[in-house]
């Protein structure tokens, strides 16, 4: 098959075929497994799918609709395009901009994941905040997933679980009727803290401060930026794991909440009824939700 970029088996079941690949997209690798008849049309069709997602809203590719876009260019968007701007904007605003898709031009003061990352000064910092460019990357993964979801609703697939790059897309039920268990990692690296479990499809996002960050002059700067401030947020929290059915509300509430802080977080969560969430905070404390099927480890309860 075309563009997959690692590993590709093929193999007959007893119930149809599965298809497995790794494969690069949005900057991460990602890890795809699917069963049922189609698995391996629907493999081909989920990975080109991930590339045209790519492809039309990478902030930095020249040609992309978003480079577009924040050029000022006059751009025709499809009906499909301008519905998931629209719903960015909608989340941005039900978070009171903790979840903020405008700053790509702070993003790129800071550089995390490239060569130039360093603290940006004050005055570059106002500078940056005061741009509206926009930047998909704390939505664009979730959105994949969900797509992908709907993708294969319509192909002959059973189940499907997709690692795209820690955004963790569930798709049908397990062949022997058990919960898909997804595991939270540790901040601090080794073994996971808990195990997340979820039936049918599914998001499971984590944002957390120990995945993209660097350290200057003995500080830990880590890449989930204050909109309110422009630097990292300090809000207490070392992770947060959001649980919803759809993608993109789970990958933009998980850097949402994270922004926020448990206190608010939990307000946050006890005025809504779409999604779960774990948190795991400085000193290392675990809480979750009441809806969170979290099990493997000991946690506080957040009630409504």
């Amino acid at each position: 098959m075309k563009k997959l970029i690692a590993l590709l088996f093929v193999c007959l079941l007893l119930c149809g075929c599965s298809a497995q690949a790794t494969v690069y997209h949005m900057n991460t690798v990602m890890t795809l497994d699917l069963q049922g008849r189609d698995a391996e049309n629907a493999l081909e069709a989920v990975d080109d799918l991930l590339m045209g997602l790519e492809k039309t809203w990478s902030a930095t590719r020249s040609g992309s609709v978003l480079s577009a876009l924040n050029s000022g260019a006059d751009v025709s968007l499809t009906e499909e395009q301008a519905a998931l701007l629209a719903r960015v904007e909608e989340l941005s605003e039900r978070t009171g901009g903790a979840f903020d898709h405008t700053l790509l031009a702070l993003s790129q003061a800071w550089g995390f994941g490239t060569e130039d990352q360093a603290v940006p000064s004050p005055d570059a910092i106002a500078a940056a905040l005061a741009e509206d460019r926009i930047d998909l990357g704390g939505a664009l993964k979730g959105y994949a997933g969900q797509e992908a979801a709907e993708l294969l609703d319509t192909m002959r697939i059973d189940r499907a679980l997709l690692n795209l790059g820690g955004n963790i897309q569930t798709y049908g039920e397990k062949k022997d009727g058990t919960p898909w268990n997804v595991g939270i990692q540790n901040p601090d690296g080794g073994d996971f803290l808990g195990v997340i479990s979820v039936t049918g499809t599914a998001s499971i996002v984590t944002s957390g401060d120990y995945q993209r960050y660097f350290e200057k002059d003995g500080e830990y700067y880590h890449h989930i930026l204050d909109p309110k401030t422009g630097y990292p947020a300090e809000s207490g929290l070392r992770s947060v794991t959001v649980i919803c059915r759809d993608g993109l509300t789970a990958d933009a509430l998980s850097t949402a909440l994270f922004v926020m802080g448990l206190e608010d977080a939990s307000k946050f969560w006890q005025e809504s009824e779409d999604f779960e969430a774990v948190f795991v905070t400085d000193d290392g404390t675990i809480y979750a939700t009441e809806g969170a099927a979290l099990t493997g480890c000991e946690f506080e309860v957040i009630t409504r």
